[in-house]
């Protein structure tokens, strides 16, 4: 294990979260350990594995060369919940996410903390990752070009960050690390999101939020994987037509969510951004209850085209509904 830890930096927690991952958590926390920066503290909250991952965890915390705590859930969390509750017992003045089943570059943690203590107006960074599969080998691609976050869409995002999550989600929790200071905006996360998603906007909201272009972990795709970009594809190209919709209406009431909680910190109801997350509600309710008839329903979505570059994936959104069929929502 690499012990070289900076004196000067502020202190970094580790927030992880552990569910049956014997398989790739070992590797996962010798990378942590062999950070050239190495955290002041991690924070593991175990929702009820029935693996070795408890047996694991204990291995490494009698010799990590940083303070972990175990913590063990009486009762199924879930990943969002769990992850909102591993956040709140951090303690250092940055917070790293960190799923169970990746392998972070050795300066993953000294590049994103370097960024935040460059700037002190940025309130959170996340950046690109390398796929990898189940059995750790390079699957030829990177996070951002899975999800077409071109060059031209970072630098979008960069300058305005809420209009690019007006549309889709982009920020990975696993590549994220964000100032304490937000994380009074961000709990409770409410049941409709994924706590990633949620961050970012809390992030966005509250400070700025940046990215760095250069993957610094090897992000894990997996059969077995809670969460990832593998489900996010499957859903994209092979969930029946009704599932679509109702994929609209599920993030209608995230983004009801996130209306509610801004108006109940003080955000005035006619800031335009609150007038745009209005805007984006009315559409997915609008993509929501398309009419199963071809004819109509293109005649719905042509009132609705400055919307689909606004709220959604532009012409790939376009397409996607046109195809919707005739199953009733």
């Amino acid at each position: 294990m690499n012990a070289k830890a900076s004196t000067q930096a502020p202190r970094i927690s580790v927030a992880m979260c552990t569910f049956n991952g014997s398989r790739y958590l070992e590797e996962q926390l010798e990378s942590i350990a062999e950070q050239s920066r190495l955290p002041a503290q991690l924070i593991v909250c175990d929702d009820q594995s029935t693996d070795g991952t408890l047996s694991i965890l204990k291995q490494f915390k009698a010799r990590a060369p940083f303070a972990v705590s175990i913590i063990q859930n009486s009762q199924r969390l879930g990943s969002t919940r769990n992850f909102d509750q591993a956040i709140g017992l951090t303690r250092g003045e940055f917070i790293a996410l960190c799923d169970q089943d990746d392998r972070w570059a050795p300066h993953k943690l000294e590049r994103l903390s370097d960024a935040l203590i460059e700037d002190s107006f940025l309130g959170g960074v996340f950046s690109d990752a390398q796929l990898i599969d189940g059995d750790g080998r390079p699957m030829g691609t990177r996070l951002f070009a899975r999800h077409k976050f071109t060059a031209a869409k970072q630098r979008s995002f960069i300058g305005c960050p809420t209009d690019t999550l007006l549309k889709y989600d982009i920020v990975t929790g696993a590549t994220l690390m964000f100032r304490a200071s937000i994380r009074r905006y961000c709990s409770p996360i409410p049941a409709s999101w994924v706590h990633d998603g949620w961050l970012a906007w809390m992030i966005a909201l509250h400070a700025r939020l940046t990215l760095i272009a250069e993957p610094l972990i090897d992000y894990r795709v997996h059969a077995s994987q809670q969460l990832g970009v593998e489900t996010q594809a499957a859903q994209a190209s092979s969930t029946p037509v009704e599932s679509r919709r109702q994929f609209y209406s599920r993030v209608a009431r995230q983004f009801e969510d996130l209306l509610q909680r801004v108006l109940a910190e003080g955000w005035n109801q006619n800031d335009r951004l609150i007038e745009k997350i209005r805007e984006k509600i009315k559409f997915l309710k609008t993509q929501a209850t398309l009419s199963p008839s071809l004819g109509l329903r293109t005649l719905q979505m042509a009132a609705q085209l400055p919307r689909y570059a606004l709220y959604a994936r532009g012409i790939g959104s376009v397409r996607r509904d046109l195809l919707l069929g005739r199953e009733t929502s």
